[in-house]
């Protein structure tokens, strides 16, 4: 074997082991999550307390992905990584200190007029008599929610650094301390009052100081270098800023539609709609979040460097393997969560009589519009992690900014006719249409397109053909279980059989990815 077939070997060994450092991380993360959404929903019995508690939320998130979120993973580990590789590390830690320092001072700012003027801005989501205490509890709520965006910050940061080094065993169970903690504040301080609402959501504050200090203890080591700069005049603070600010306006903008759904259904008659949003997001966010997410940030630094050396074969393989892997995992989680909607949301959130049916039919028809988008996000993800690699940030900032039209022209459009479940085919319609436009112009770039992909979707889509027939048909012969445990374990034992059989006819059909899984199936078991 040559040295550079070996060090290529190596360096594909060592993406694979950090994406599944990087996944196990987000499963305890998303696990915790979905602990955390149970607890609200039993601790805030009242439909109007869980909906406050999670429309507080929307506004402070905004503003940490419009001012930081996004360029974190997007602007600041893939400048660095390439200024490492290039030999320049020095220039690229000065260039990011500088960036950390003009944005902590512009988000403290921010956050403080965020508190200062709460009920101005929360207005926006008022509509009359029914969503008045809602709106202004969830109002309140927030003056503790926007200074913790500072910490989120901080350590999102530190977490953007780490992976520039390749750290991911420093960052991957960060986010899982976080929500762990923030379930703690919700079991020991929730409940039906403005009161325990808003010691709630000082908890929660707290939660975020104990993720950053967690994150700067394991990467003490690297962070040391990173001191606060004050030079907004700095010519590399500027190049970097010009590349993070379309990523800051692009990241934003699945928050901006998050909060566009969240306008709408407050608007519809029944009371409990922000929470079940919630909960339906969530829900399909999971292999969303765990595969699409582990893949495109792992993919990144790697991308970058290939592209900064100008290595374009490499790229282009890197980028169609990491695509089809992700779609792999992705396309038959759409599957199932559009057949069994309503039951996968009874089986994870339904724990006591205060989540009641009618919560878990309303949330399920959310999951089943938003199906689609666990399969077209996650090639939008993807995507933009490719365009940020190669510098082209404008390109998913037009993409996104379509979005924003045709979200809400989407909602105004179907909800007459469709109801509550036109906000989440909506929002699908939207990433459908953001993925062709992210396809269309990276495709431009012959050097770097992915190759293959055409095939594998056509051969994914029989696979996934057959896997619904069969489970729609296990599941029109479900029973309604008493039992919770039989409950959770039905709905695994059908999970498990439709992904077997997804995967059996990709292997017949001879599917990459799938013949890899055997293969290194039986390369573990040689070992063993």
């Amino acid at each position: 074997m040559t040295a550079k077939r070996r060090n290529g070997k190596l360096a594909g060994n060592s993406i694979i082991i950090s994406t599944i450092l990087v996944m196990a991380g987000l499963i305890l993360s998303k696990a915790s999550g979905f602990l955390r959404d149970i607890f609200v929903g039993i601790k805030f019995s009242e439909a109007v307390y869980r909906d406050s508690f999670t429309l507080a939320f929307s506004i402070p998130d905004l503003v940490y992905n419009l001012l930081i979120g996004g360029s974190i993973q997007s602007a600041i580990t893939p400048s660095l990584s390439a200024a490492i590789a290039r030999g320049e590390e020095k220039k690229g830690i000065r260039a990011v200190s500088i960036f950390i320092s003009f944005f902590a001072v512009l988000l403290i700012i921010v956050s403080v007029l965020g508190v200062i003027f709460s009920e101005q801005i929360y207005s926006v989501f008022s509509n009359g008599d029914h969503s008045a205490n809602t709106v202004m509890l969830a109002a309140d709520a927030s003056k503790w929610l926007f200074p913790q965006i500072i910490f989120m910050m901080l350590a999102a940061l530190c977490i953007g650094i780490l992976n520039a080094y390749k750290r991911f065993e420093s960052t991957s169970f960060g986010p899982t301390i976080y929500n762990f903690c923030v379930l703690g504040a919700i079991i020991i301080f929730a409940g039906n009052s403005r009161a325990a609402l808003m010691n709630t959501t000082c908890g929660i504050m707290g939660a975020a100081l104990i993720y950053f200090m967690y994150q700067a203890v394991v990467g003490r080591d690297k962070l040391k270098a990173f001191r606060f700069i004050w030079a907004p005049r700095d010519k590399e603070f500027h190049a970097l800023f010009r590349r993070a600010l379309p990523i800051l306006i692009s990241a934003s903008v699945v928050q901006i539609n998050m909060l566009i759904l969240n306008y709408f259904a407050i608007r519809l008659p029944d009371a409990g709609n922000i929470y079940a949003l919630r909960n339906a997001s969530t829900t399909w966010q999971l292999p969303y979040g765990i595969f699409a997410v582990a893949i495109g940030n792992v993919m990144l630094p790697s991308l970058a460097e290939h592209y900064g050396k100008k290595d374009y074969k490499s790229a282009s393989e890197l980028l169609s393997s990491r695509l089809k892997s992700a779609l792999f995992l992705t396309i038959p989680s759409a599957g199932l969560m559009f057949i069994m909607n309503s039951y996968v949301i009874k089986a994870i959130f339904q724990w006591g009589s205060q989540y009641t049916d009618a919560d878990a039919e309303r949330a399920g028809q959310f999951l089943a519009g938003y199906s689609i988008a666990i399969i077209t996000h996650s090639i939008v993800f993807i995507m933009n992690q490719a365009f940020y690699a190669i510098g082209k940030t404008r390109v998913p900032l037009m993409a996104g900014c379509i979005g924003l039209i045709t979200n809400p022209l989407c909602c105004t459009l179907l909800i007459p006719y469709m109801g509550a479940m036109a906000l989440t085919l909506s929002y699908s319609i939207t990433s459908i249409l953001q993925m062709t436009i992210l396809c269309a112009v990276y495709f431009t770039y012959k050097e770097l397109r992915p190759k293959g992909i055409l095939v594998f979707l056509l051969k994914s889509a029989v696979s996934l053909f057959v896997m619904g027939g069969l489970l729609t048909f296990i599941y029109e012969y479900t029973p309604d279980y008493t039992s919770k445990l039989l409950s959770l374990a039905d709905l695994a034992a059908e999970a498990l059989v439709a992904f077997f059989v997804y995967f059996v006819v990709s292997l017949l059909l001879k599917v990459e990815e799938s013949r890899e899984v055997i293969s290194k199936l039986r390369s573990f078991l040689r070992k063993s």
